[in-house]
């Protein structure tokens, strides 16, 4: 059984969540193009029926991600989401840019599910108990014939018992789009980056003699109430190049 994001947290302070959720799903879709002004503050407090605060605090989720830019006087606006360019391997082509919720640009990916229990660690990502039992889906991510991406994904069996998500294929959409359709939309992601050395087990995977240096992605979705999921990406490194678009408050001033 899941738990709540926070029960320290009241449902009136997460009322800025929907709204977010509401204005990702509108920019990702294509409905505010980048560049194109978003509803001002005022009509998004009167079409949501709350206050400022919580507008500002959808606003800056939004901006925290990437999705929106302010515009000192102009007001708030769209932009695209953050690339995650993949490397050419040949010398004089060009880098190809694809969203980072997609394949990674993977030409063929093989997916695999089995069933398992949440470790201490799934399971405090998941805010379950340790040996709940959770839905796994590893997919196998290859270009031009070489692994250049590993993904597990994690879901809570309660959410996921008797669905598609626990098919290969999810069908239209994917597991984003399965869970919308089951009652469970998404409202945020939050990813956590780090760098390191791929272990015995991911060299195995890769298919490699050395181990490489990867990118390691955590990616938490949550719903309304609950994690829905989460994700555990490795990339290699030297394929890959993370990129993050900051609003103009993340500036640092040097001291």
């Amino acid at each position: 059984m899941t738990e709540p994001l926070d029960p320290r947290e009241g449902r009136s302070r997460n009322r800025w969540r929907p709204i977010a959720a509401d204005l990702r799903q509108r920019i990702l879709a294509g409905e505010y193009s980048p560049g194109d002004r978003l509803p001002s503050g005022a009509a998004l407090r009167a079409q949501y029926g709350v206050s400022g605060q919580t507008v500002q605090h959808a606003v800056n989720s939004l901006r925290g991600e990437g999705l929106v830019e302010v515009r000192p006087g102009l007001g708030w606006f769209a932009r695209a989401a953050p690339q995650m360019v993949r490397l050419p391997r040949t010398s004089g082509s060009t880098p190809k840019a694809v969203s980072s919720k997609s394949n990674i640009g993977a030409d063929t990916v093989v997916t695999t599910v089995r069933f398992d229990v949440a470790s201490a660690r799934i399971a405090a990502e998941l805010k379950v108990e340790t040996g709940t039992e959770v839905l796994v889906r590893e997919r196998t991510m290859q270009t031009d014939d070489e692994v250049v991406a590993l993904a597990t994904s994690y879901f809570p069996r309660s959410l996921t018992r008797g669905t598609v998500i626990e098919s290969t294929d999810t069908g239209s959409g994917g597991v984003t789009a399965a869970l919308a359709r089951l009652g469970h939309p998404i409202v945020q992601h939050v990813e956590r980056v780090t760098a390191g050395i791929a272990t015995e087990h991911e060299m195995r995977k890769f298919r490699l003699l050395d181990p490489p240096v990867v990118f390691r992605v955590v990616r938490i979705t949550y719903g309304e109430r609950y994690v829905l999921g989460v994700i555990h990406i490795v990339i290699l490194a030297d394929r890959f190049e993370l990129m993050y678009e900051l609003p103009k408050s993340a500036d640092i001033e040097a001291s």
